[in-house]
């Protein structure tokens, strides 16, 4: 049979992009390894023997993007949905070695609190807070006009001047800095200033502040003033709305249908074929994987061009999971939902020396038995140790697994004193799982960081395959990581795409 679009993958990014091709008439099919959409933004439940079970968020717990204006509020309105999400505030506390920092949503509360939490170099520290939220405005303001971003041809060119605004000219100085040339030109040496906007920036940008590209950063350390959310029932429910928009429109939605190969003819491609030998024809292929893998489906039909960028693409982090059921005497009234520990100063990001709490709302009853809490704790780590530690025998993996689990329990504790006591359930996930259950190279989670030479104009385009009719959409091609971001960028190839069935 023959699509108009085949999505390989039923991330929010390719969900996205099909249910709006869907319901623009597009013959589209979804393709889906697992048996529940989402990809690392969905959540699974974890029967026990008495019959009780517990719903985990799988990657992803804490979303933006539905604000007005937002991302996932366009295509809410452009689909006639509406998404099971409520707002937070705060958005999240996060708990440094000698002080705890709120990080609230709203202005001047956040004005007040960063006054309180960091007052070594208040004055210059609120001019950098000003800044960043002046230009985040500004790019705020930019992406919700949607522009073809990054610009790719000539039309894009084109396509991006009813876009471009005179204050547009402001941040071109900007382009080359990281958030670290930031703080130094503020003379901000706060070493708990400094850990805060790291540990903030691996949430959103991948990379600490040395490393994350300034016109990026400002817009990721504002996150919470534009507003986060949390998902009803679990983060599945965001990417089960839009499977149910692309099934009433009309789209398929296949689950267990593995692609094994990128079918190339005469440099464009045309089909893909699945892990059981089915071929499956249409006019557009769209990819919802990293850089690595597309790389792979094409196989020997690969352009030189994509090798080169897969094999100069900086590696991505891993994720280590927590998966705890615990009684909900460990949560104590009053506590945030979310929660980001950093245990030591001076130490590296990731690696257990930073982890984010995530707990169900108590009134969301569907994620826990009575009495009890689902509660996710994670860190970002590097992928080839766990590789290394599998090669090396079941022994030293599962060595590996508890040594981590315990770092991940004591960062928790930090904020949920005496957890270890109320656990009834615990599961871990490292990037070997991922990588089983996702198929993502190595089981890479979380997007490229985001660094000047890898963001903004110079990010990944939906072009970036250097296959005609191949697309790409996710956390590797433009803007990066987040359900918002996916989904900012699953916007941006519909209109590509919508353009292209014109010509």
């Amino acid at each position: 049979m023959s699509y108009d679009a085949i999505i390989i993958g039923a991330g929010v990014g390719g969900l996205t992009a099909a249910a709006l091709l869907a319901r623009d008439g597009w013959r589209v099919a979804l393709l889906e390894g697992h048996i529940e959409p989402g990809g690392c933004a969905s959540s699974y439940r974890r029967k026990r023997p008495d019959g009780t079970s517990y719903v985990f968020d799988v990657g992803a717990t804490l979303f933006g993007g539905f604000q007005p204006g937002g991302a996932h509020d366009w295509v809410a309105r452009r689909l006639g949905l509406r998404f099971p999400v409520v707002p937070l505030e705060p958005a999240m506390q996060v708990w440094l070695p000698d002080r705890a920092v709120t990080r609230y949503g709203d202005p001047g509360a956040w004005r007040a609190e960063r006054a309180r939490a960091f007052p070594a170099q208040a004055a210059a520290a609120e001019r950098f807070w000003q800044n960043q939220e002046e230009i985040a405005d500004i790019a705020w303001r930019f992406a919700a006009r949607n522009p073809p971003m990054p610009p790719e041809t000539a039309g894009d060119l084109l396509g991006m001047l009813p876009a471009v605004r005179p204050e547009l000219l402001g941040l071109l100085p900007h382009l080359g800095r990281t958030v670290g040339h930031e703080l130094r030109r503020h003379r901000l040496d706060d070493p708990a200033l400094r850990a805060f906007v790291d540990a903030q920036l691996l949430i959103s940008a991948q990379v600490p502040a040395d490393e994350a590209a300034w016109l990026f950063g400002s817009v990721a350390l504002d996150l919470a003033r534009q507003g986060v959310f949390y998902a009803e029932g679990g983060a599945w429910s965001i990417a089960r709305t839009l499977a149910d928009a692309l099934i009433r429109d009309g789209g398929e939605l296949r689950y267990r249908a593995w692609v094994d190969q990128i079918l190339v003819e005469g440099e464009r491609a045309v089909g893909v074929r699945l892990a059981g030998g089915e071929e499956l024809r249409a006019r557009h292929i769209i990819a919802g994987q990293t850089v690595w893998d597309v790389a792979r489906l094409l196989g020997e039909a690969a352009p030189r061009r994509l090798l080169r960028l897969a094999k100069g693409t900086p590696e991505a982090w891993g994720a280590f999971m927590l998966y705890l059921g615990v009684d909900a005497a460990a949560v104590p009234a009053g506590l945030a939902e979310h929660h980001q520990v950093l245990l030591r100063y001076g130490e590296p990001m990731g690696e257990g020396n930073t982890a984010f709490v995530s707990l169900h709302p108590a009134d969301d009853t569907s994620r826990a038995p009575a009495g009890q809490r689902a509660v996710t704790v994670s860190t970002h780590t590097r992928v080839g140790p766990w590789w290394e530690a599998r090669a090396a025998g079941r022994a030293a993996y599962r060595e590996r697994k508890g040594r981590w689990a315990e770092r991940l329990l004591d960062a928790a504790e930090v904020a949920l004193p005496g957890l270890r006591g109320h656990i009834r359930y615990q599961q871990a996930g490292t990037p070997v799982s991922f990588a089983r259950y996702t198929r993502r190279a190595e089981g890479m989670v979380g997007g490229l960081g985001q660094r000047p030479e890898q963001s903004g104009f110079r990010s990944l385009g939906a072009r970036a395959a250097g296959v005609d009719r191949l697309w790409l959409v996710g956390d590797s091609a433009f803007p990066g990581q987040s359900t918002a971001a996916v989904t900012q960028g699953a916007i941006r190839l519909y209109r590509a795409l919508r353009w292209s069935r014109r010509i």
